[in-house]
């Protein structure tokens, strides 16, 4: 089995390439055949079991030991787990939002939650409004909407603003 996320438009265009072949399972059978035997005989890779087992012993001086330290601690981590995530960001392994990280923006996105509830709650408070009956003043949800998504917009926009600083965070000038 295997599961696929793709936006609207690329599926979109797959299904119509799809149409005359036999369908999105047929179609992506056969694309995955030519695929395989356009790579036969390359290196195979070894899929990676759930334990790492390998192991490194480096030794630091004082002033190096505070520093990973301190650093660590800033990042919620301990030494093993930094020097670990700064091996894996440098060679492209798990490049994954650390636990500290992913600790510090679970309250963004509760808020986003309760936006979208809100949001919902207003857009059915609007949709009663437009009925020739309803007491309800349109313009005021209308602006209660518009107020939620521009929260929604400032708080998606400062998570993706902490999602690339921790990106940024592992990068080294070569």
């Amino acid at each position: 089995m295997m599961a696929v996320r793709v936006d609207r438009s690329t599926l979109a265009a797959f299904d119509a390439l799809a149409e005359g072949r036999g369908g999105r399972s047929a179609l992506l059978r056969s694309m995955l055949d030519q695929a395989m035997q356009n790579v036969t005989g390359a290196p195979l890779v070894a899929a990676r079991s759930d334990s790492a087992n390998g192991r490194v012993s480096i030794r630091l001086t004082s002033a190096e030991m505070a520093v990973v330290d301190h650093r660590a601690a800033t990042r919620g981590t301990d030494r093993a787990g930094w020097i670990k995530a700064l091996v894996r960001r440098h060679i492209g392994l798990k490049a994954n939002v650390d636990d500290g990280l992913r600790d510090a923006l679970a309250p963004v996105r509760m808020q986003l939650q309760r936006i979208g509830r809100n949001l919902n709650q207003a857009m059915k408070a609007g949709n009663a409004a437009m009925m020739v009956d309803s007491s309800l003043e349109i313009e005021r949800e209308l602006r209660r909407i518009a107020d939620m998504r521009e929260e929604i917009n400032e708080q998606i926009a400062a998570l993706g603003d902490a999602l690339r600083g921790d990106a940024s965070y592992w990068e080294v000038a070569a």
